[in-house]
């Protein structure tokens, strides 16, 4: 059954590499409408928490989202299978685990000390929030996490790479049309991003799959529907309570117990490997094991969660109180974004400029790690909506390219203080000429001064404020690079389908 299981995690590790990389623009079409050959966003059909979480903070429901329902009845009849059998996050704690085995650098005891029940005061956590609009599911998912480890923090690491003058074109052309898809990956928050990834990977030299066991919240709600599986892990009278399967057994389910945890249980079958007797099987059972978690500690993590909703929703900012807090173009308003949001950074993988990027506080306690646009590291492209398209929650809308074309995310102001034309009378046409918009949302108005003893045409800048869609290009692009002389605020941003008329 291992080598079967290796095979499974192998495969869907595989696949979930594959449905990644692929999600990056297609160059066939550069210049016209943006595509992606893949999808993130297909990631999280197999993750139930996160269907059930996003629809109970923001009662909306994604029809395609009802396939992971498709797990939660298999769970009901072989059990906890997801977490030993396609988890990727899952299968990379267990590469890990595997490696810490091999230098020996982890706790050979396998006893979990009631800890493992700390994922599911996690999960009741999250549910408690979520019923009351705060969905923090997005920072505890394991595929969420995953996706932005890989997304924000692996692959400006990748770029990094790209760059070196010793890889050869071979390997270059394999880490640009397989892996990147572009040039430049660079992330804000990539440093606390990664190292949050890190060291949640770390822990596995502590305990192996210490993730699974202790607090991934989608492997206890796997749980606590594995209770009530079909088939479970069966100890026959021919057991001579040895207790080598309890040793091998690294998620603490005791086989060899009369009190088995069958919601711990990932089906490793390492313990029915391992039996000299042959007395453990997998097969259908009418036990049912009762998860030992107190209602006084349930009551508490409730009770938390309350407390934590008033805290994060006072935190939250309104993107017309702050300049810097811009939203990708189909984004909804600010407390239904944030109720479907779930931080995942597939939008900010896809942006072709890096103009996304993962707040810090922006938005208040409750946005961390949502997207927002930076003019600073990138632009929104005019021709480009593919946050839209690869948003698996519906977050950001996905919009038609003439509907994109029009979307208000902020508008441009100039500071006069540092404009070339207004500050040091000299002309500068940057920002008008890279303004996408028809007709342009900045103008020039000619003013006549002297210059050296003789009269010369100034062109100054102006911006029309009803044409401007806030897409930063003219930022970006703006020679004075440290501090621009032309930036965008957040203050046209308005509700969803707030289009220009």
């Amino acid at each position: 059954m291992r080598r079967y299981r290796l095979f499974s995690q192998i495969t869907f590790f595989i696949l979930f590499l594959i449905i990644f990389f692929t999600a990056m623009i297609d160059l066939g079409k550069f210049g016209e409408e943006f595509s992606l050959k893949g999808g993130i966003k297909y990631i999280f059909i197999i993750d139930p928490f996160i269907t059930i979480s996003t629809f109970i903070a923001s009662h909306k429901f994604e029809l395609i989202y009802s396939f992971s329902i498709l797990f939660i009845v298999i769970t009901f009849v072989l059990g906890r299978f997801f977490c030993g059998w396609i988890c990727p996050f899952g299968t990379l704690h267990h590469f890990v685990s595997f490696i810490s085995k091999k230098i020996g650098l982890y706790r050979k005891e396998n006893s979990s000390q009631n800890f493992y029940k700390l994922k599911y005061y996690i999960l009741f956590f999250i549910l408690v929030g979520a019923i009351f609009g705060v969905n923090l599911s997005g920072y505890v998912d394991p595929l969420s996490i995953i996706v932005k480890g890989f997304g924000i923090f692996l692959l400006p690491v990748v770029s990094l790479i790209y760059k070196q003058q010793f890889l050869p074109d071979g390997v270059k052309d394999i880490l640009f049309y397989y892996i990147l898809g572009r040039e430049e990956f660079y992330y804000s928050q990539a440093f606390l991003v990664g190292l949050f990834f890190l060291f949640l990977l770390g822990l596995n030299f502590y305990r192996q799959r210490f993730w699974c066991i202790y607090l991934c919240p989608l492997g206890a709600f796997y749980g606590l529907l594995s209770k009530h599986s079909l088939f479970k892990i069966n100890r026959s009278d021919s057991c001579n309570n040895c207790g080598i399967c309890n040793t091998h057994c690294t998620v603490s389910a005791n086989p060899g117990l009369e009190v088995f945890k069958s919601s711990e249980c990932m089906l490793l079958f390492d313990c029915i490997d391992k039996c000299p007797r042959g007395s453990l099987s997998f097969s259908i059972s009418t036990k049912k094991n009762d998860i030992d978690i107190s209602r006084r500690s349930v009551v508490i993590s409730s009770v938390s969660a309350i407390a934590a909703v008033g805290l994060l929703k006072v935190s939250i900012v309104e993107p017309y109180r702050n300049q810097y807090l811009i939203r990708p173009p189909g984004a909804t308003t600010e407390w239904d974004f944030l109720a479907l949001c779930i931080r995942c950074g597939g939008c900010m993988k896809v942006c072709p400029e890096n103009f996304l990027q993962p707040a810090f506080f922006e938005a208040g306690l409750m946005g961390l790690w949502t997207p927002i646009g930076n003019p600073m590291f990138g632009y929104c492209i005019y021709n480009c909506n593919l946050c839209g398209q690869v948003c698996p929650t519906g977050a950001i809308s996905k919009l038609t390219l003439d509907d994109k074309k029009r979307f208000v995310i902020g508008t441009a102001f100039f500071d006069k203080d540092r404009c070339l034309p207004y500050a040091y009378n000299v002309n500068c046409m940057v920002c008008e000429e890279h303004c996408p918009t028809s007709p342009k949302a900045i103008y020039f108005e000619d003013h006549n001064i002297l210059k050296d003893g003789r009269e010369v045409i100034i062109k100054k800048p102006v911006v029309n404020p009803n044409l401007c869609i806030g897409c930063g290009i003219c930022t970006y692009k703006c020679p004075v690079t440290d501090k621009p002389a032309i930036y965008i605020t957040s203050i046209k941003k308005g509700g969803i389908m707030k289009f220009l008329k």
